[in-house]
């Protein structure tokens, strides 16, 4: 504005030179012939009328339904609006939403991150009966006697079936294998067993396998984990607990053989009495058959092809390979697992029946890798000169 004041420069010429268009130029000489210096200040851009905003008075409705519910959502708030208040056109649910965030009434939920960096393959639909059997523990609960609670419930999530609920004394292997050992002398074994990343499902060990699903494994059984953090992949068995709870665990009984009597009259009703529309308003117990395949542990069914070479995990978690002690874990203790060299770079897969548990490198006292670790040896190895390559420096060069 001082350069314009001089006359030495034309308009054209000072708006060229700042790089910005004669219109803008004359804007900004015009609000400071007008306000002086304050004419200069940065100016708000927002419309002055916004078409659709929402009214006031229907901001006040859906904030005082909030406040009312505090637990319900935009979907039922909008609902209200609709049905209580009869309002014609009601927000929709986006809108309903950003207003109940606009005055602080929501909050964001942190997604907790996965407990394991193990890769999960797709999840089988169960298409019969024996199919999929989803397996959890029930969040504890307090009992009469002050005793912990906890629930095992095995559901078949074909037919709905819940083949198993049990008030255990804690979450161990021990406890949990024993109840399995039940219920599959019961009902027969299953062809897919669903779980999740938790104890003592699954571990921080290789593949994320505890001793729990390595038993399941050497049954024949596949066990599929759901993904960390997403109980929609076990989503009716989920939805089951939810009933469960609301019926026979509020309050707790007063010792723990009340509650597993309640869970027993509860489990009756719940399988042969209650519809279900999953399945067509039927019971489970009208579509539940047992399965063909009995429990019978003295009968090893075959993991392997014949020809592949295989190592027990002695009772260290070690397998001997050539002379040297490596190490795969101690969730396969007793477990026989495979062992084939790759061609490419030389390092021996190990893997237990088709899952896969990492690689080894041909050295004394070798831990168990990642599965992804082959790829970043052999990327390291191509870049080193080839004496390195030896046995004595094989750590060296990939660490």
């Amino acid at each position: 504005m001082s350069l314009v004041g001089t006359d030495r420069f034309t308009m054209a010429e000072l708006c060229e030179s700042f790089g910005i268009s004669r219109k803008t130029g004359h804007k900004w000489k015009g609000r400071y012939e007008a306000q002086g210096m304050a004419g200069l200040e940065e100016r708000s851009r927002a419309p002055k009328t916004v078409r659709g905003r929402t009214e006031a008075g229907v901001e006040r409705l859906i904030v005082g339904e909030k406040r009312l519910h505090p637990t319900w959502g935009p979907k039922k708030i909008q609902r209200v609006l609709e049905v209580k208040h009869a309002l014609e056109r009601a927000p929709a649910v986006s809108t309903v939403g950003e207003v109940l965030k606009r005055h602080g009434l929501v909050q964001a939920r942190k997604k907790r991150g996965g407990l394991f960096t193990v890769e999960r393959g797709t999840l089988t639909k169960a298409e019969r009966c024996n199919h999929v059997l989803g397996v959890d523990f029930k969040g504890w609960f307090t009992l009469g006697d002050g005793a912990r609670c906890d629930p095992l419930t095995v559901s078949d999530l074909f037919s709905r079936y819940l083949l198993k609920a049990e008030a255990m004394p804690d979450m161990t292997v021990r406890w949990t294998q024993r109840e399995f050992r039940s219920v599959f002398r019961r009902y027969g074994l299953p062809e897919i067993i669903r779980v999740d990343n938790g104890a003592p499902f699954a571990s921080m060990g290789p593949a994320g396998l505890s001793r729990l699903s390595v038993w399941w494994i050497g049954l024949g059984i596949e066990v599929q984990f759901s993904r960390p953090g997403c109980p929609q992949d076990n989503g009716c068995h989920e939805r089951m607990h939810r009933t469960m709870k609301t019926e026979c665990c509020r309050p707790g009984s007063a010792n723990r053989g009340a509650q597993q009597q309640r869970f027993e009259r509860w489990r009756r009703v719940f399988n042969q009495e209650r519809p279900h529309e999953g399945i067509g308003m039927r019971t489970p117990g009208e579509v539940y058959q047992p399965s063909a395949r009995r429990l019978d542990e003295r009968i090893k069914p075959d993991l392997y092809d014949a020809g592949v070479e295989t190592r027990r995990v002695n009772q260290a978690g070690f397998i001997s390979w050539q002379g040297n002690n490596c190490y795969v874990g101690e969730s396969l203790i007793g477990a026989e697992v495979a062992v084939e060299q790759s061609p490419e770079s030389g390092l021996l897969a190990v893997r237990y029946a088709n899952v896969k548990l990492g690689w080894l490198e041909s050295t004394p006292n070798a831990r168990l890798r990642p599965p992804a670790y082959a790829a970043r040896w052999e990327s390291k190895a191509c870049t080193a000169p080839q004496d390195q390559l030896t046995n004595e420096s094989v750590t060296h060069v990939v660490g």
